[in-house]
C-alpha cells in the first residue's frame, strides 16, 4: 500500500463515522445478552480470521469481536511479508529448506534471545499456513522467495509476499470466511469493543463483556476465548510501560490499543518479552510532540545508498561505522542512545555532492525542494548553521563534542584510518554552512507479549493455566517470536499460522 493510500485509510478509520463493513459480502451479526458461543476471537486480524475459519470449519459457533468497522486489522496496511521453510511454492523453484533451518536462522539473526518453544511451534506450522494460502488462491510475486531485502537475510530463499501486500492475504481471509457468516457459522462483531472477560472463582474464563456500537454493555458466553487483537503500537502509555522507552511516532494501526494485554493481565496472565525491543530507524518527525507525525524518512541503508555523513548522538559523538551494511546493526545502535534520536551532520559541499538523504515517508513525498524550504525556515527536525558550534546549539548537540567530533573524522580520512572503520568517505565536513538532520526512532510492532504455553494456552506467571483463555498473533509479543531483531516475516507469518492452527487443532470444542 503506498504512503497516501495508507494515509487515507488510517484518516477514515479516525473519524467518528467508521462505516461497518466485513468485506466478505455477508450480513453482520447482532450480539444479545445471553447467547454463547464454542469460540469468541477477539480481534478480526491476521490470526483471529484463520482461528475463526478453521474452528468454523470442524463445526463450532464462532464469533469475531472486533473493535473496528472492517475486519482486518493491520492487513490493510502490512506489506504482507510472510517466512516459510518447506513450502510447495520453495519446491517448485528447486530450493531444500526445512523448519529446523528456518528455526536456526531466526535464533541466529535474535542473537538467541527468542523464546524458543514458541518459536519450534511457528517454524513448524509455517509451510502448511502457506501452502493454505496458496490453494485458496494466493498469488506471490514471481520471482519469490528470496532470502531478504535490507535486514539480515536468511541462508535459503523462504521469504515471500505479494504485489498487493496484506491486502491480497486479507482477500483470501474473507473469501474462506463469507460461506460460514453466510451459513450463520461465524457471526461477526464489528464496532464491538472487548472490555472485560468473564472468569470464575476457579479461575476459568466463560464470557466476555462487550460494548455494541450503540454504547450497550453485554455479556457473550463462551466454552473457549481466543485473544487475537495485536499489539498496543498506538497507545504511548502501554509502549513506555512495556518497552521502557517512548514511541515517537503515529504510524501504526490506531485500533493497536493492547486491550489483549489489558485483559489477559486482569485474568490473571503475565506479560514478557519487552526487554527485546528493537526500535526501526530513520524517522524525521513533524514536531517534539510524541508520538507524533513521520513527515519523512532518512536513507540510511549503505548498500541503497553510501553515506556521506557522520551520525552522531547529543554528546556529539558518533556511536556507528555509517557505511555497516545491516538494518540490525543500525537498529541495536539506535535503540542504545538516550531517547532513540541522533543527527546526521554534514557541510555545503556534501549536500550539493551527495545523493539525497531525506525521502517521502507516510506523509507522502519530500523532494529537494521540501529539504531546502525546511532548512531555510528552520522546521522542525532541519538544522543550519555557519559553523560547528552554532549548528549544535541549535539542534541540542554539544558543541565542543560535535567540533571534536568532526575533526576527529576528517583527520581519519586523510590518513585513511577511520576511528570506527569506515571506508566510504568520499568527501571532508570541511566548511560551511553546516547542516543536521533530526532522526527518530520509529515503530510499527510490539515487543512485549502474553505468555502462553505450547498450545496457546495464556498460563500465570508460575506456569499456571488458565482455563479457556487462549491468545496468538502480535499479541504474543515480537520479543516473544522475533527476539531482539527483525527476522524478515516473522510478525505476518506467525499470527496466520498460529491462529490457523488454534482453530484448526489446539482448542478441544469436546
Amino acid at each position: 500500500m503506498s504512503a497516501v493510500s495508507k494515509r487515507r485509510f488510517l484518516a477514515s478509520l479516525s473519524t467518528a463515522t467508521i462505516a461497518t463493513a466485513v468485506g466478505v459480502g455477508s450480513r453482520i451479526g447482532r450480539a444479545e445478552r445471553g447467547q454463547t458461543w464454542d469460540l469468541i476471537v477477539v480481534g478480526g486480524g491476521n490470526a483471529g480470521l484463520p482461528a475463526a475459519i478453521f474452528a468454523a470449519a470442524r463445526g463450532a459457533k464462532v464469533a469475531i469481536v472486533e473493535a473496528a468497522g472492517v475486519l482486518g486489522g493491520t492487513l490493510h496496511l502490512s506489506s504482507g511479508q510472510m517466512s516459510a521453510a518447506g513450502t510447495r511454492l520453495q519446491r517448485d523453484r528447486g530450493i531444500d529448506d526445512t523448519p529446523q533451518s528456518h528455526f536456526d536462522d531466526v535464533m541466529r539473526i535474535s542473537k538467541n534471545t527468542v523464546n524458543a518453544e514458541i518459536l519450534r511451534i511457528t517454524t513448524s506450522a509455517a509451510a502448511p499456513a502457506f501452502d493454505w494460502l496458496l490453494d485458496c488462491g494466493f498469488k506471490p510475486i514471481e520471482t519469490h522467495p528470496i532470502t531478504g531485502t535490507t535486514h539480515e537475510p536468511y541462508s535459503r530463499a523462504r521469504y515471500v509476499w505479494a504485489r498487493d501486500g496484506g491486502r491480497a492475504i486479507l482477500d483470501v481471509l474473507n473469501a474462506q470466511l463469507a460461506p460460514h457468516v453466510a451459513s450463520g457459522r461465524i457471526t461477526v462483531l464489528t464496532n464491538h469493543s472487548a472490555v472485560e472477560l468473564v472468569q470464575r472463582r476457579s479461575g476459568a474464563i466463560s464470557g466476555l463483556v462487550v460494548v455494541t456500537p450503540e454504547g450497550r454493555q453485554i455479556v457473550l458466553h463462551a466454552q473457549h476465548i481466543a485473544l487475537t487483537s495485536g499489539g498496543y503500537t498506538a497507545n504511548p502509555q502501554m509502549f513506555l510501560k512495556y518497552e521502557g522507552v517512548k514511541t515517537h511516532s503515529r504510524a501504526t494501526y490506531p485500533f493497536s490499543q493492547g486491550i489483549g494485554i489489558e485483559l489477559s493481565v486482569a485474568a490473571g496472565g503475565f506479560i514478557r518479552g519487552g526487554e527485546n525491543h528493537t526500535p526501526l530507524f530513520g524517522a524525521i518527525l513533524a514536531d517534539d510532540q510524541s508520538p507524533t507525525a513521520i513527515r519523512a524518512m532518512a536513507r540510511h541503508f549503505p548498500p541503497e545508498r553510501a553515506p556521506w555523513e557522520i551520525l552522531v548522538d547529543a554528546r556529539g559523538k558518533r556511536f556507528l561505522r555509517e557505511d555497516v551494511p545491516s538494518h540490525d546493526a543500525y537498529e541495536q545502535a539506535l535503540a542504545a542512545l538516550p531517547n532513540e534520536r541522533c543527527w546526521f551532520v554534514y557541510d555545503d559541499a556534501i549536500r550539493k555532492a551527495a545523493p539525497t538523504l531525506v525521502r517521502g515517508g507516510f506523509a507522502g513525498p519530500f523532494t529537494a525542494e521540501d529539504v531546502h524550504r525546511a532548512f531555510a525556515d528552520r522546521e522542525y527536525g532541519f538544522h543550519r548553521a555557519d559553523d560547528l558550534g552554532g549548528l549544535a546549539r541549535a539542534a541540542g548537540i554539544d558543541p565542543p563534542g560535535l567540533i571534536a567530533t568532526v575533526a576527529d573524522y576528517n583527520r581519519g580520512r586523510e590518513q585513511g584510518s577511520d576511528s570506527l572503520g569506515r571506508q566510504h568517505m568520499p568527501l571532508p565536513i570541511g566548511s560551511g554552512p553546516f547542516y543536521a538532520v533530526e532522526i527518530s526512532s520509529w515503530n510499527l510492532l510490539s515487543y512485549a507479549g502474553v505468555a502462553v504455553d505450547t498450545r496457546l494456552r495464556v498460563i500465570r506467571k508460575d506456569g499456571s493455566l488458565i482455563p479457556n483463555l487462549y491468545a496468538a498473533g502480535e499479541l504474543l509479543g515480537m520479543g516473544t517470536i522475533m527476539g531482539k531483531g527483525l527476522p524478515g516475516g516473522m510478525a505476518v507469518m506467525p499470527a496466520l499460522s498460529l491462529g490457523r492452527l488454534l482453530g484448526k487443532e489446539l482448542i478441544d470444542f469436546a
